[in-house]
């Protein structure tokens, strides 16, 4: 082998060597999870005393960009859906509303610590991601989700009028 050739492989597996540990460097910065993300602005664990937390699954509505980038408000979407039904029957209910109304405001607290998701999805106008937060387990995930508006019962729209 010559010493230009050995120059080379040296050169070159020195660069493997240095670009891999950059590469974990970086890794170990960037939470590889929406949990892990979560994980230090999420107080979930104070929820844990209240006895009927494992029965909700509140979701976060939001918008982002393609890079991840969080753009507007976001909204808790079953407290939001309250509300619209409200508009057309004030006396609508939901079960464990106060939960959810206390649990909406954990999650608002915890977004707002957060710049960026690791959620690249282009979204259409009429598309949100909804971040669903289980309170028992401490998980956090996403899906992408067309806006609907909130069901509203037709007979008690005719009737209001």
């Amino acid at each position: 082998m010559s010493p230009s050739r050995k120059f080379i492989a040296v050169a070159f597996l020195t660069f493997a060597w240095f670009s891999n540990g950059f590469a974990q460097t970086v890794s170990e910065d960037e939470p590889k999870s929406l949990t892990e993300l979560f994980e230090s602005h999420w107080h979930y664990k104070a929820f844990w005393a209240i006895p009927e937390i494992n029965t909700i699954n509140p979701r976060l509505a939001l918008k982002t960009n393609s890079e991840g980038m969080i753009i507007g408000r976001s909204r808790c979407l079953e407290i939001d859906n309250l509300e619209q039904r409200r508009i057309y029957d004030p006396l609508a209910k939901m079960k464990n509303e106060q939960l959810h109304r206390v649990a909406c405001k954990s999650m608002k607290l915890a977004i707002k610590n957060i710049d960026y998701l690791p959620i690249f999805e282009k979204l259409d106008p009429d598309e949100e991601i909804l971040i669903k937060f289980n309170f028992s387990k401490g998980v956090v995930s996403s899906s992408k989700s067309m806006i609907e508006p909130a069901p509203v019962d037709p007979g008690k729209i005719e009737n209001s009028g």
